[in-house]
């Protein structure tokens, strides 16, 4: 009988060197390939989309008393208003929902207003909101929807006999107006027509000097058109190639140690009245309705921890506003240097929400008619919010985050003046720093 004779030990060797060269080439496209789907890379980027826009926003008007001769008189009625509004926001839900925030051009603006009336002023802020799509968006189809939406109102007047050292006083609240319409969505581009209803705050008392006050009611029903461009900003990853690309991103950025990742972020923040101050209510009670909030920078930088899925990072805000009527001028001011810490809870598809606690250094600063109030003191809060998160080897993505201090206040002869707004940065840019470079290192 024949025998076949066993290899050389050294071709045994070349064999095993070849099998382990074999397996070292074949485990990290193995291991990669496991971290991102086909199936999950092609729901989860249909899970949002970006979009910009603007519109109009016409008000029916309403009526108000007025002061003349120092005696307050019957109502007169004024008309419509036009206010042009950028947007942006996203599209979410696989073309379910949309969350949106707008921001007002009153300065481009028209408001008609009674003869006898130097200036009428009857302005919606910042508005943010949420509309909900029975049947989703998608090209050729018109699709219904309802909403609900939150913004700042105000408004004010001046009659022509009158004078106004330091302008008139304003009425301003939070209204919540429910929202009803259609959508026509075409390749790229929504065609949006609503109809607002406002149930709160349609009447309200208006002070007509330091001691009279007035009733001033407005027609609780306006509209609206738009018009959105709209991005799918993540359909590249739906190619098939993109499977692989993404896993072997994800393999460099772990061999690099760059899962871990120091980030910046910028975005607009806008801040919401949560409380009235005391000091205005018993001092200057016809500015006592004027609404504290308004618009704000947000910067912030940070480290992002991969394993336990947690950020820690500082971040800046800077706030003014300014109080002024009749004989009286306050200028409000605050900067808040905040250390914040969250903890994002689960990924849906993409959509990964978080909370977490905040710690800051609050300086307040109040000025009544040139004398100023300062305080610098700590404080402790909460933040709130999602990112929209696909992957982790992203160089940069959207982020959405609430922050607020409860009973955030300072001390104005003996009274409290607040500052405790509720902070809503919508669409904050987070760019991941060193992640680029990594890429471009592996290129060459």
């Amino acid at each position: 009988m024949f025998r076949i004779a066993p290899p050389p030990f050294s071709l045994k060797i070349v064999l095993a060197v070849a099998l382990l060269c074999l397996l070292s080439a074949r485990t990290p496209a193995q291991t990669a390939d496991t971290v991102y789907t086909q199936e999950y890379l092609s729901k989860s980027t249909r899970f949002a989309w970006l979009t910009l826009g603007g519109g109009l926003l016409v008000n029916q008007g309403g009526q108000t008393d007025f002061l003349a001769n120092g005696q307050a008189t019957g109502n007169t009625n004024f008309g419509a208003g036009v206010l042009p509004r950028l947007t942006i926001g996203g599209i979410h839900f696989w073309g379910h929902a949309d969350f949106y925030v707008t921001f007002p051009l009153g300065f481009i603006g028209a408001q008609s207003r009674p003869d006898n009336f130097g200036a009428l002023t009857l302005r919606q802020g910042i508005e943010t909101g949420a509309r909900v799509y029975p049947f989703k968006l998608q090209p050729g189809r018109i699709s219904p929807f309802a909403g609900i939406s939150f913004r700042p109102m105000r408004y004010s007047h001046e009659v022509n006999a009158l004078e106004y050292n330091n302008g008139a006083p304003g009425f301003e609240s939070i209204v919540t107006p429910i929202e009803l319409g259609l959508t026509y969505t075409t390749n790229k581009w929504l065609f949006m027509a609503s109809a607002y209803y406002q149930p709160n705050n349609t009447e309200f008392n208006y002070a007509l000097s330091t001691t009279q006050t007035g009733r001033t009611s407005i027609e609780p029903l306006s509209f609206a058109v738009n018009v959105l461009r709209y991005w799918d900003t993540d359909a590249f990853m739906r190619e098939p190639k993109a499977v692989r690309r993404l896993n072997r991103m994800h393999q460099i950025l772990k061999e690099a140690n760059h899962l871990n990742s120091w980030y910046w972020a910028l975005g607009p923040s806008a801040g919401l009245q949560m409380s009235r101050s005391e000091y205005l209510e018993e001092t200057h009670p016809y500015l006592a309705n004027e609404f504290i909030g308004g618009f704000m920078p947000d910067v912030a930088f940070g480290r992002y921890f991969y394993k336990p899925d947690l950020n820690v990072g500082i971040s800046y805000r800077t706030f003014g506003e300014q109080l002024a009527a009749f004989d009286t001028d306050i200028q409000l001011r605050r900067h808040s240097v905040m250390l914040e810490s969250y903890k994002f809870l689960f990924n849906w598809l993409g959509f990964v929400p978080f909370i977490g606690a905040t710690a800051s250094i609050e300086n307040l600063r109040t000025t009544v008619n040139g004398q100023a109030f300062v305080e610098t003191k700590p404080a402790v809060g909460f933040i709130v919010g999602w990112d929209i998160r696909v992957t982790h080897t992203g160089t940069s993505l959207l982020r959405t985050n609430l922050r607020w201090v409860p009973n955030l206040h300072m001390e104005v002869q003996g009274q409290k003046m607040m500052f405790d707004q509720l902070e809503f940065n919508f669409i904050q840019w987070v760019q991941f720093i060193g992640r680029k470079k990594t890429y471009a290192q592996y290129r060459q």
